[in-house]
């Protein structure tokens, strides 16, 4: 193409060939002055080989004791904790259960009760034979699988019942068949719940179980804790005591002291309250509980307690706290720190701390008519109170006894006017109600109504709706009363 260099559209200045003109002398290149790198020796680059791999394996060695330590750190938080959330006295290392996990699970009374609760159960009401029948246990062997895990679980609450299977068999003389049937029977009849499934421990868990074995026996493990047996909590369902009587006691004998003469049995004193038996209930269960009711109980035992004092401290004869007290104790509770830290259920162990009686009788004895004040309301007179003083709460570790403190604020109030209860409900009573009963019903009401309100509904249909599925079905009929003619 003219004009053009080898048929680029961009034609050059001066030619592409280079071309030398032979004059008898060659032409002189200079070498030295070339701009491209010299390259190195073998003896150089083995040196720079050399010097980058160690700077890389110094770097990877401390990473990799970084990692080691954080690692190393954090096992040791792991295990650290594993020990802490062994239960107090116990022989072997048992799987950890998660904070408040055992919050929902109702405890039993006592370990005969719960016994003669299961016994009762199997035998006398629907649920129990059918549950029976389902597993395919005997009633006999159900019962015997119940007093060995009985005997291993914590006598107040029923739970940390962590033996191995192995151990029960040799204690109950039962097969694992057997006491595998009875736990599915007992999580049937929500007698037992299972916390944690048993399991081969990982290196960290070892560790942790033979550090506690260390504690607990003063010498290392001769042969290491491979694995942990499930952990189960017994539980006394409501259905089960509902359906079981309520089990009978019989009275204790009066013990005379000494220089005392026998009393005829036909003489009562005017001041000396008749002890009463409730009666027998027929078909009680056997390892029963038997004998005269609470109520009698308590009543025998503050007159003996007071005839032993010479009448020095004279107090009216205690019945069963009464409903409204209970509940106003138990709201009292949720909303002030200064007892929840010492009456209540622990969020981390399940366990109960102290007994929500003594927080009733601290109301009592501060002279609170619970039928018009609520938990809620004495929470918030309190608040009131140390509002206006400038008082706070102190905290938990620097009270000495809470108690006192509360029932000394009690007793700078005055609890005889109007509570914000009466108030509230005043006019929206029933006949016969106190003003907290009203304020519960009226909460109970109000919760249905909200309850019924976030329930999701589907909108109602529309009338041009309604109109095209009832034509649609007018089709549908009239098409099956034609007969089909290609046929």
């Amino acid at each position: 193409m003219p004009g053009t260099s080898q048929g680029n559209a961009h034609p050059e200045n001066s030619s592409t060939v280079q071309t030398f003109a032979f004059s008898g002398a060659s032409p002189e290149v200079n070498t030295t002055a070339s701009g491209l790198p010299q390259p190195f020796t073998d003896g150089e680059w083995r040196a720079i080989v050399a010097t980058a791999v160690a700077s890389v394996a110094k770097l990877e060695a401390a990473e990799q004791q970084a990692h080691d330590q954080h690692a190393a750190h954090a096992a040791e938080v792991t295990i650290t904790e594993l020990l802490e959330a062994q239960p107090a006295g116990s022989k072997a290392f048992s799987l950890p259960i998660a904070p408040g996990a055992s919050t929902h699970i109702l405890t039993w009374r006592s370990r005969t009760y719960w016994l003669s609760l299961c016994e009762w159960v199997a035998t006398h009401t629907d649920r129990g034979r059918a549950a029976l029948k389902h597993n395919g246990i005997a009633a006999d062997t159900f019962i015997r699988g119940c007093v060995v895990h009985a005997h291993f679980a914590e006598s107040a609450t029923g739970r940390r019942v962590a033996a191995s299977i192995a151990t029960l068999i040799n204690r109950s003389g039962l097969s694992i068949d057997q006491i595998k049937r009875c736990r599915r029977t007992l999580k049937a009849l929500e007698l037992g719940v299972e916390q944690a499934r048993g399991k081969k421990l990982n290196g960290i868990e070892r560790e942790a179980a033979a550090r506690h074995y260390e504690q607990t026996h003063g010498q290392a493990p001769t042969r290491p804790q491979i694995g942990a047996a499930s952990v189960w909590a017994l539980s006394a369902p409501p259905w089960a005591i509902q359906a079981m009587p309520e089990p009978r006691r019989r009275p204790r004998p009066q013990r005379r002291r000494r220089n005392q003469k026998p009393r005829s049995p036909h003489i009562t004193s005017a001041n000396q309250p008749t002890l009463t038996t409730t009666p027998s209930y027929e078909g009680s269960a056997p390892q029963s509980l038997c004998g005269s009711s609470l109520l009698n109980l308590s009543v025998r035992k503050d007159h003996l307690t007071r005839r032993r004092a010479g009448n020095k401290n004279p107090t009216t004869s205690t019945s069963i706290r009464p409903l409204n007290l209970q509940r106003a104790a138990a709201e009292l509770v949720t909303r002030i720190p200064a007892l929840r830290s010492i009456v209540g259920v622990d969020d981390l162990t399940g366990r109960r701390r102290g007994h929500i009686g003594s927080i009733s009788d601290l109301l009592h004895e501060a002279g609170i008519d619970t039928d018009r004040w609520t938990g809620i309301d004495i929470a918030a007179a309190l608040t009131l109170d140390g509002t206006t003083r400038g008082w706070t709460w102190p905290t938990t570790d620097s009270m000495k006894s809470p108690l006192r403190l509360v029932a000394w604020r009690l007793t700078q109030l005055d609890w005889s006017g109007p509570s914000p209860t009466e108030r509230k409900t005043q006019g929206r009573q029933l006949p016969r109600e106190t003003p907290t009963a009203t304020a519960h019903r009226l909460i109970r009401a109000r919760r249905t109504v909200v309850a019924a309100a976030q329930t999701t509904q589907a909108p109602p249909a529309s009338a041009e709706h309604r109109k095209a599925i009832r034509a649609q079905l007018t089709c549908a009929l009239t098409a099956r009363k034609v007969p089909d003619l290609t046929a």
